[in-house]
């Protein structure tokens, strides 16, 4: 294992630059493509960098200096046809990019989904490249805060550093997948995720109780979390700051559980101190003391159990396990839960009916001679079996 030596990219902070990247990259016909942003130390979260390497080279775009309209050129590289994009794990990446770029990302190639179709048991970028490459990559600065300018050297350098073996990542994985007969899974898989878009959050009147011991709140205690949760959301937006680095949630529990009498006894509660009774003292005590009817919470209705449905459904998981044991799948990658229950409950009797289930063909030409016999002996009436689960 050998650790190579960073990557010294160009930085791209004025319009100029981005088109003649873009085009440059686009005169390639591959490129490979990162992102990042500081969902870590903000509450509104935005794209702060993005990475490009193509051919030996290497840049970082910055959106924070060029704004949405000088990155136009970028957003017409990804919609190029003509392009191949490789990025890795790119989930997140294309919601962001779609939701501050608007931009919508063809032709991808998704390198971990290319490492899941093989089997690997770590599909993490680093791990990858140290098995492909033995080379091992930086991950000292995955928390660093990408919103703060300037950015030092190293910090550009180590951003570089993923997308630098990107390139020679894609090819490797693309031959094994070619010899296993898998690429055209990786091409149906990698289609499918070009659909990804970002979708705002809906509002969570109840999001307060996912504060771990929220559960145990009852009555004014649960009145107090909430307000003090609703308070701690206000500030940390009106600051563009993260909810934590306004008060840790196990001191809003504490607070809720047994409020302070004043502001001195507010300071010793642990998790508060002086500098944030100081700064917030009046407001924690307001929330405390005027804490509004929390919203209720919403009712477990019970749903009776369908014993056969889920003996169906266990039989289903079992012969989904059992097929990606023989292709040395995770059994998630062949086949999400989700998926089986829509097999159960539409009761498939052809191929096309299964991939209706399914949403791959390379998925239903797996699984198709071991689940469409089992569902026809559902139709026939064949005794229900309970499978192990996995």
């Amino acid at each position: 294992m050998t650790e190579t030596q960073a990557p010294q990219p160009q930085l791209i902070d004025e319009p100029s630059g981005v088109a003649r990247v873009c085009a440059r990259a686009a005169a390639v016909g591959v490129v490979a493509l990162d992102t990042e942003s500081d969902s870590f130390h903000s509450y509104f979260h935005k794209l702060c960098l993005i990475q490009v390497s193509f051919a030996g080279e290497h840049a970082i775009i910055d959106p924070l200096a060029l704004g949405r309209e000088s990155l136009q050129p970028f957003v017409e590289l990804l919609a190029d046809a003509g392009v191949e994009k490789v990025l890795h794990g790119a989930d997140y990446d294309l919601r962001v990019l779609h939701r501050d770029l608007g931009a919508r990302v063809v032709r991808l190639r998704d390198t971990q989904v290319a490492a899941q179709l093989l089997g690997e048991g770590q599909t993490g970028l680093a791990a990858l490249v140290e098995r492909e490459a033995g080379v091992a990559l930086d991950k000292r600065h995955q928390r660093a805060d990408w919103g703060k300018r300037p950015l030092p050297p190293e910090l550009l350098a180590y951003a570089a550093g993923d997308t630098a073996h990107l390139e020679m990542l894609r090819s490797r994985l693309a031959e094994r997948l070619a010899a296993l007969g898998r690429l055209a899974w990786w091409e149906e898989e990698c289609v499918a995720l070009e659909a990804v878009r970002w979708e705002p959050p809906a509002p969570d009147p109840l999001a307060f109780e996912r504060i771990k011991g929220a559960g145990r709140l009852v009555g004014e205690a649960r009145d107090r979390l909430a307000a003090l949760h609703a308070w701690r959301e206000r500030e940390a937006a009106a600051r563009d700051i993260p909810p934590f680095r306004i008060l840790h949630s196990d001191a809003l529990l504490a607070l809720a559980s047994d409020p302070p009498a004043d502001l001195a006894a507010l300071a010793i509660v642990p998790g508060v101190g002086k500098s944030t009774v100081g700064r917030y003292g009046h407001e924690i005590m307001r929330s405390l003391t005027q804490a509004p009817p929390a919203p209720a919470r919403e009712r477990r209705q019970r749903v009776p159990v369908d014993r056969e449905r889920e003996a169906r459904v266990r039989q289903a998981r079992a012969v989904r396990d059992s097929v990606a044991k023989e292709l040395s799948l995770d059994p998630g990658v062949l086949a999400p839960r989700t998926a089986l229950e829509l097999v159960v409950d539409r009761r498939p009797r052809h191929e096309e009916d299964l991939f209706a289930c399914l949403a791959r063909r390379w998925r239903t030409s797996v699984l198709a001679p071991a689940i469409l016999p089992l569902v026809a002996g559902w139709e026939g009436g064949a005794a229900t079996r309970h499978a192990e689960p996995a």
